[in-house]
């Protein structure tokens, strides 16, 4: 027993010392600092940290690492150092295009692709830097891959459920005829530490039986293995503006368990029949994307949940410790009295807390349209708004980002964004939302957050 135990410290300590591991984790933390700038910038007020989502993804990432783990440990795998190395930089360099590229479905798809072009190029130098990394794609087994990439996405379904609704950002998005309506993002982005179980000639360890999944590959019976530690990002945005963030995400969850399902038995035909391997690697890719697509359909046609709807003022997320949160308000319920007096602009609320300076009285129709009656005592350091963030008015402007959400621009968020009513922060989506027309003289911005990748006009 205690054998094991040096084996796997011995694996914990290779993955936290090699320059992979570190770069996914500045990758995470600069993702979730980045958030917590956006909701300082687009409401003036901080809804939360950046530390408390990155230490929430970190858990979830390490508990999705040893789920996996352990199921690759029972059927086997086959990797390299260098095959890892390989996938590592290949991820890195689709980061520079799009966040949402990070999962690791892209970068085996990628190379499953490149290593059927190689396989065709005669000439190929096998020595020197590029010989080392040609042979290294070379050697990647695809179908293994493939399989590890379906059990990541059905770990990443399971952390979406548990945590999705808890990496929610309320924003703005354009809506009908250029107005702005609330919405959620969700950022959701895990990195993964893995520790696999690989043939090698002098592994420390042994196994009573022969991995099947190895079997299945053809690889002979390997007389010892070693644990191999890949960490992998996993992890895709989400935006509604017609559901509840938790609803969003158990819609995400449901429809990312039906992919990692689907994903898996393809994966698992690749293993058995190598001529399906370059086909799956795309078909995984093309699957992720209608996924993408498919998330975007569902709020297609549907009515915006967080806009006002001409009684009242709908909210759209509660400052965590204030007030409104004290009285148990909740987003997408509308504040209709304050004090008594109806309100319908954010001014009309202001006036009415000043009947009163010490002492506020609220009618809040819940999610279900029954009035609830509600009462606080108001204390010096209390928010001017009691911590409610409303959905956008007709004087709110959404404004195009820069820049898509890429590796680089995480390092940074535009000056040019500095309200909410002057910037849509969502990550590179369509221009066009669906279900949202414009008239033929109206435009909408690009949104920045990576959903669809699509380019709008």
């Amino acid at each position: 027993m205690n054998e094991y135990v040096e084996i796997i410290l011995s694996g914990l300590l290779e993955l936290v010392i090699q320059p992979f591991y570190w770069a996914g984790l500045l990758i995470l933390l600069l993702y979730y600092r980045r958030q917590g700038i956006l909701e300082r910038k687009l409401f003036h007020i901080r809804l939360h940290g950046y530390g408390m989502p990155a230490m929430r993804a970190l858990l979830g990432g390490l508990c999705a690492g040893v789920a996996v783990s352990l199921v690759m440990a029972g059927i086997g795998f086959t990797m390299t150092p260098v095959g890892a190395a390989v996938v590592w930089v290949t991820a890195l360099v689709l980061l520079v295009f799009r966040i949402r590229f990070a999962n690791f479905i892209y970068a085996v798809g990628v190379l499953g692709l490149l290593q059927l072009v190689l396989s065709y190029i005669s000439g190929l130098p096998d020595t020197g830097i590029f010989g080392t990394i040609f042979g290294a794609i070379d050697e990647l087994n695809i179908a293994a891959l493939l399989v590890l990439a379906a059990l990541l996405h059905l770990a990443e379904s399971g952390l979406i459920a548990w945590q999705g609704k808890d990496f929610a950002l309320p924003t703005y998005i354009p809506g009908k005829r250029g107005r702005p309506v609330g919405a959620y993002v969700l950022r959701m982005l895990w990195l993964v530490p893995t520790l696999l179980l690989v043939p090698s000639e002098n592994g420390p360890i042994s196994l009573p039986w022969n991995p099947p999944l190895l079997a299945g590959l053809g690889i002979p019976e390997a007389t010892g293995y070693m644990l191999l530690a890949l960490p992998v990002m996993i992890g895709m945005p989400e935006v509604t503006w017609t559901l509840l963030p938790e609803q969003k995400a158990a819609h995400a969850a449901r429809r990312g368990l039906m992919f990692g399902a689907v994903l898996l038995v393809l994966a698992l035909g690749a293993v058995f029949w190598s001529p399906m391997t370059v086909v799956v690697g795309i078909a995984g890719v093309a699957l992720r994307e209608a996924l993408i697509r498919d998330s975007l359909r569902e709020e297609d046609g549907q009515s915006a949940m967080y806009a006002h709807s001409g009684r009242g003022l709908r909210i759209l997320a509660v400052q965590p410790g204030s007030p409104a949160e004290d009285m148990g308000i909740l987003p997408g319920e509308t504040l209709l009295k304050v004090n008594g007096s109806l309100v319908a602009t954010t001014q009309q609320m202001h006036e009415s807390l000043r009947m009163n300076s010490a002492f506020c009285k609220l009618e809040v129709q819940n999610r279900g349209g029954e009035s609830k009656f509600l009462q606080r005592p108001i204390y010096d350091g209390d928010h001017h708004q009691l911590g409610f963030i409303f959905a956008p008015d007709d004087t709110s402007v959404s404004e195009k980002p820069a820049h898509p959400l890429s590796l680089p621009g995480l390092w940074s968020v535009h000056p040019e964004q500095k309200r909410i009513s002057e910037s849509s922060e969502i990550e590179s989506q369509p221009v066009l939302l669906p279900g949202i027309p414009l008239d033929k003289s109206e435009s909408m911005s690009e949104p920045d957050v990576d959903i669809t990748g699509r380019k709008g006009s």
